[in-house]
């Protein structure tokens, strides 16, 4: 297709579309909602389907299965405009939305996400366990800067570090922030957060999310301690193209 075609040929575009791909897989749990029951029950259903859809069905599915999950997430956001947990989740799908169909529309999926989880701070900054401040922290850090995107590691620090503040002891917010600290190779700051969050337990409700996260802080504990900031080739692939490399995408 044109789209294909034009990533394809753009390294730009290319390189975008893998680090979508990583930010999705490291985007936080949603956490536990503090809305009324009626959009707490209805938001908690649409999060488990998302968790179902990213990391039980087939890449080659997720695309199909965002668009309509964004567009039922999208309306509860529309029906409850006072809630910011439907705010949260709908930045969430749109960015996995994003790394599922990358295209001319990428960036403005990307940057529709950060007016989202603005507004869901304005509304209640300690929703969903400080999700909205993780999933900027990592929208900032994750892509590039300008002019081909709004990445900014000062940024991305200071929303990090905003969620530990309101959860000092969380899974998400330690293992997050660590791992941004890792990537800066700050090792020994690093490795503090990262072991208060293998610490933390998994959350009942967040059961398939906090699994898979559990192994992202092993892996991350294991490099801080060898004092490394790439995790092996699944990071470096994706990150090389904008940080230092030969521009090349392997």
């Amino acid at each position: 297709m044109f789209v294909s075609s034009l990533i394809s040929k753009n390294p730009h575009l290319k390189s975008l579309h893998l680090i979508l791909a990583l930010l999705a897989f490291i985007l936080p749990g949603a956490g536990h909602s503090k809305a009324g029951p009626n959009v707490h029950d209805t938001v908690r259903r649409l999060e488990d389907e998302w968790a179902e859809i990213f990391y039980r069905l087939p890449p080659s599915k997720h695309a199909e299965r965002f668009k309509d999950l964004l567009a039922r997430v999208h309306s509860v956001s529309v029906q409850n405009p006072k809630e910011a947990d439907p705010l949260i989740l709908e930045a969430i799908v749109l960015c996995t939305y994003a790394a599922a169909d990358v295209g001319l529309s990428t960036l403005g999926k990307i940057g529709e996400a950060r007016e989202l989880l603005i507004k869901a701070i304005d509304i209640d900054p300690r929703a969903m366990e400080g999700s909205a401040y993780i999933t900027l922290g990592n929208l900032y850090y994750r892509l590039p800067g300008w002019p081909i995107s709004f990445g900014d590691d000062d940024s991305a620090r200071q929303y990090l570090e905003a969620a530990l503040k309101l959860y000092p002891n969380a899974l998400d917010s330690n293992y997050f922030y660590g791992d941004f600290l890792l990537q800066q190779g700050e090792y020994d700051k690093a490795l503090a957060y990262l072991e208060k969050a293998e610490k933390a337990p998994i959350r009942p409700y967040m059961m398939l999310s906090d699994t898979k996260l559990k192994e992202e802080v092993r892996e991350a504990l294991t490099a801080a301690r060898e004092k490394r900031d790439e995790r092996g080739d699944f990071f470096s692939n994706f990150l090389r193209p904008f940080f230092g490399g030969d521009g090349e995408t392997r």
